[in-house]
């Protein structure tokens, strides 16, 4: 009897598990594909222009792989964080960091920015406030040590919007970038 309702509590445990991983744990990622009538090494040379002008110039910026034969390029960057909110804002002053590679071919740039972890200030009395990997759902895929759900969701929702507005702005400005300096 004891197995069987081991048994039955374990198929329900993996029940639940799928149904909350096909949901909203999926990584926040971005893709942009650029179309430049240029061949691969010409492209590839402006894609690193408008590395520098963009990506380059966040904090932390670094190139990791400069790989002109391939066509790639990766690296990593930052952006800083604050909270709006009054409630725990030195706990979640911290970074999202974030990964950037860059598939460069004959007349076509790709772009990918994925790997957004948010790390709160570590160095607050009280420690900080981690949110780890962004995710598409709503709340973040691990409970939040120092808070409780409704603010977590809550700061989850700020770190989020500001993350998509940063990296959509710096996606705006590569793209432009490469075209202006792709023009006769």
């Amino acid at each position: 009897m004891r197995v069987i309702t081991l048994l039955a509590a374990l198929a329900l445990l993996a029940e639940r598990t799928t149904a909350q991983s096909a949901g909203g744990d999926a990584a926040v990622s971005y893709t942009r594909a650029v179309t430049v009538p240029l061949n691969a090494v010409l492209l590839y040379d402006k894609a690193l222009d408008a590395w520098n002008w963009t990506f380059g110039r966040e904090p932390g910026a670094r190139l990791q792989v400069t790989d002109r034969n391939a066509g790639v390029l990766e690296g990593s960057a930052r952006l800083n964080y604050r909270s709006a909110q009054l409630s725990l804002r030195e706990e979640t002053m911290g970074t999202v960091q974030y990964r950037i590679v860059l598939h460069v071919r004959a007349g076509e740039c790709r772009v990918t920015v994925s790997e957004l972890v948010h790390t709160g200030n570590r160095f607050t009395p009280r420690g900080g406030i981690h949110l780890g990997q962004l995710v598409r759902g709503e709340s973040p895929p691990k409970r939040v040590r120092g808070t409780g759900g409704g603010n977590a969701k809550r700061i989850y929702a700020e770190v989020k919007s500001a993350a998509d507005a940063r990296i959509g702005s710096l996606l705006q400005a590569f793209e432009a970038r490469l075209r202006a300096s792709a023009e006769p």
